[in-house]
This record gives structure tokens, sequence and C-alpha cells, in this order.
């Protein structure tokens, strides 16, 4: 089972966010897959707290139609929504010791927690603190790997210390999905 974080929820409700369409399309194919997918409780109540909540040149989602979305996600046949299991405080102990993290930070360690304890095979998020627990896999799905056919060919621009001639081709690369 893959679980989706916050922050791909609310790029794919926010139509004016950058990368909006690619998000849908993320959850579209998520859930397509067999296997499910699942939505972790407190990335539930997170979603709602930032799409209401007003910040400046963004104008909030009424409260009823952040809910009408979570229904439309949380009511697809094959997603599922995970809480505490009961192996949560051992494992959550677990991952706030060895990576060392307090206060605030505490929160993606809870969030891998449940996922751990519910079998989660791969995270996807766009937020590079989750890799701080490697017991869980996580995947940023706006970031195309090479193993999918819709990545876009990159090219590295020209070096100034290159030996070729400016007129050779230079090899395709492909972006990978890791980042640093």
């Amino acid at each position: 089972m893959i679980a989706v974080d916050t922050n791909l929820l609310v790029y794919a409700h926010r139509a004016a966010m950058p990368q909006h369409e690619a998000a849908l399309a993320a959850l579209d194919r998520l859930a397509r897959r067999p296997g499910g997918w699942a939505v972790p409780w407190p990335c539930v109540h997170e979603f709602v707290a930032v799409v209401t909540r007003p910040v400046p040149g963004v104008r909030p989602t009424p409260s009823g139609v952040a809910y009408d979305a979570l229904d439309a996600w949380l009511s697809h046949p094959a997603c599922r929504v995970l809480g505490e299991s009961a192996a949560h405080l051992d494992l959550w102990r677990a991952l706030v010791e060895r990576a060392g993290v307090v206060g605030g930070a505490v929160h993606h360690a809870r969030i891998a927690a449940i996922c751990l304890g519910h079998g989660v095979v791969e995270f996807w998020t766009r937020d590079r603190d989750v890799s701080r627990y490697p017991d869980l896999r996580t995947r940023d799905p706006l970031v195309p790997g090479l193993h999918e056919p819709d990545a876009p060919a990159y090219r590295a621009p020209p070096s100034k210390r290159s030996t070729r001639s400016s007129t050779a081709p230079r090899p395709s690369v492909r972006r990978s999905s890791r980042q640093s």
C-alpha cells in the first residue's frame, strides 16, 4: 500500500498551485494501482488546517469545500485512512530517538510510525523531512523517475570546459526521482 502526505493533497486541491495538474494526475495514477492507497489521519487534519487558514495573497478554502474534497478522496473504494496501530508508541519513540528530532519535527515521526505500523511500502510526499526515517521509503510523485515513460528528458547545459565540439550531439539524460 502507498500512503500520501498533506502537501500532495493540497496541490491536488488548489487549482492555483503551480503543480496542481501533476498532483491530480499522481492521485489518479495512485487510485488505479492495485493494492490500495492510504492517507494517515494527521495528514487529513493538516490538509483542512492548511487549506482553510487565511494566508496573504491566497484565498482560504471554505471548510465545507475542504470536507467535500476529503469526502471524495476518502470514499474511494481503494482508500484507507490510517491511525495509530497497537505498536505506535514503540515505533514512534524509536524513530524520534534514532533521528534525534525534537519539537515540531516529531510530527513527521508520528506519520512515519503510523505508516510503518500499517505496512505502508511507500509514502508519497514533497516534504524532505520524512526522509529522516529510512525505514519508510519516500517518493516525490511530482518528479518522474527513470522507470516512468512520461519522465521529461533533461539535457545538461553545455559546459565551458567541454572538449567536445559545439556541434557534437549531447547524450540525453532523464531526471532522477531522488532529491538531495
